[in-house]
């Protein structure tokens, strides 16, 4: 293998021989110390290959047998740079193009993270620029071991890391510590209301109702206690409270609307190209309309064997639009008013049965006011520990 690769690096031609004797052509081919490889016969011809000074040999040799040789194909990169003795720009030019990457690739131009799944790989790599490992460094200039015995130390769910070089890419691979089992210590609690209401019902899976249907309640009472005292060993016993308060509840929801109302008119979409070499971004336009648009970025890097290379293009489409600003009518506010309640019900009220609504809209020059109160049927329990002295 390195034999041919050297062959192939300064050159050699295959040649055919015609006329003459060829066993004694070979023999002082052999004499005078001219290499021939792969000799054979072929239309009628003697075919070898020999290095390119050992062929300028072999025009007198033949001439002495009564035949001549002539080359049939050329091979090596000799040949290939030929074309380029004349024209010292392009050889010149291609110089630099390997000097320059083989320089830069000297650098980090692409940081990928794997393994993480609890750790944001983004935090990781915010911690490794902050000492020092970021796009643009030497790898020369960092000390990978005392970064990697800092990850660790720093975030307590990495509990192994290691930093690679894959040509101009940091690949940082994670493995992440064992979550510990959780205790299963049971805690003594009761079950208080968060907000005030009166029952519908109360349904205990653990400790002792302290309220029944029908009992009206304020924020904090208690609903299900986690202690009781026994009438025939009178000891307190202790549970963990737990379980349903149903309550029916008052809600009031109130919002504000602007008249003032405010609306895209979206004119035209633009696309901006930009080159993302080695950390350089060499935009591909001439000028940019810097006019309000809605904006998606979209970077496509080179990618071979699956490492990202800092070779890529990055594509912005901009879609432009103009702010149309209008007064709306008392009916569009209303509208708008509505809508905006519907949103909020969805939210605020989606573990709840409403009982009644009533809604009423005040309108003004600026806008209007809408209030809307509901009665509803809500769970109002909450857990809460019981602590004692000297726990």
């Amino acid at each position: 293998m390195l034999i041919s690769f050297f062959r192939w690096l300064f050159g050699y031609v295959k040649f055919s021989y015609k006329g003459g004797f060829r066993e004694d052509f070979i023999n002082d081919c052999y004499s005078a110390g001219a290499e021939l490889k792969n000799l054979r016969e072929e239309n009628g011809a003697l075919t070898a290959e020999t290095r390119i000074k050992t062929y300028k040999k072999l025009h007198r040799l033949a001439f002495a047998h009564g035949g001549k040789v002539r080359i049939l194909k050329k091979k090596g990169l000799a040949f290939l740079l030929s074309p380029l003795k004349n024209r010292w720009g392009l050889l010149t030019g291609a110089l630099f193009a390997v000097f320059f990457i083989s320089f830069m690739g000297g650098f980090i131009w692409n940081i990928t993270v794997t393994g993480s799944n609890r750790v944001n790989d983004v935090k990781i790599v915010d911690y490794l620029a902050q000492n020092g490992f970021k796009i643009g460094t030497r790898w020369s200039a960092t000390d990978k071991e005392r970064l990697e015995i800092s990850v660790m130390a720093y975030f307590e769910d990495v509990a192994w890391i290691s930093i690679n070089k894959i040509g101009s890419t940091a690949l940082v691979e994670i493995d992440e510590t064992v979550d510990k089992p959780e205790m299963s210590e049971k805690k003594i609690t009761n079950v208080r209301a968060a907000r005030d209401g009166v029952i519908v019902g109360v349904t205990a899976h653990g400790g002792w109702p302290a309220v029944k249907k029908g009992d009206a309640v304020t924020k904090g009472d208690l609903l299900i206690s986690g202690v009781r005292e026994s009438e025939v060993d009178k000891k307190n016993h202790y549970a963990h409270a737990s379980g349903e308060v149903l309550a029916q509840v008052s809600e009031t929801v109130k919002l504000n609307v602007s008249r003032r109302q405010s609306k895209k008119s979206y004119l035209y979409e633009k696309e901006y190209k930009t080159l993302y070499f080695f950390g350089l971004k060499i935009p591909l336009y001439l000028k940019k309309d810097e006019s309000d648009a809605e904006k998606d970025v979209k970077t496509e890097y080179l990618v071979i064997n699956s490492y990202r290379l800092p070779l890529g293009i990055i594509t912005e489409k901009a879609e432009y639009y103009k702010t149309e600003e209008r007064l709306i009518s008392d009916n569009e506010l209303e509208a708008l008013a509505k809508n905006a309640l519907e949103k909020e019900k969805k939210e605020r009220f989606a573990n709840c049965e409403i009982l009644s609504e009533k809604v009423e809209i005040k309108t003004n020059d600026d806008g209007c006011v809408l209030t809307a109160r509901y009665s509803c049927v809500a769970d109002i329990g909450e857990e809460s520990e019981i602590l004692f002295d000297g726990k």
